[in-house]
């Protein structure tokens, strides 16, 4: 007996932005995405959303952790522009994410 249904409801559908974000290379580049967002961007990728809730800061901070935890060198550059960003905390959670990653 399966109690899964296919879904019917569109606004229940994954948005695009976090298809596929299981595979641990697919988790780094939607972090490297929410650093680079700007307002605009948040409110396009949101739109209609209850995660509009957490303001785009809160997003790039929970960002810089997951970077800190699987990202690579690579993901330094996001990081290292992040060092000055308005909120102290998303620069002290790129600094750590740095520290993390060895730089």
């Amino acid at each position: 007996m399966s109690f899964t249904s296919e879904l019917r409801e569109p606004a229940f559908a994954s948005r695009e932005l976090f298809l596929d974000a299981g595979s641990r290379e697919r988790t780094r580049a939607l972090a490297r995405e929410i650093l680079m967002m700007d307002a605009a961007d948040y409110a396009a990728a949101f739109k209609g959303s209850s995660i509009k809730r957490a303001k785009l800061w809160m997003l790039k901070r929970n960002a810089c952790v997951v970077l800190g935890n699987v990202g690579t060198h690579e993901d330094l550059a996001v990081l290292e522009a992040m060092l000055v960003h308005e909120h102290e905390v998303v620069r002290e959670c790129a600094s750590w994410a740095m520290a993390q990653l060895g730089s």
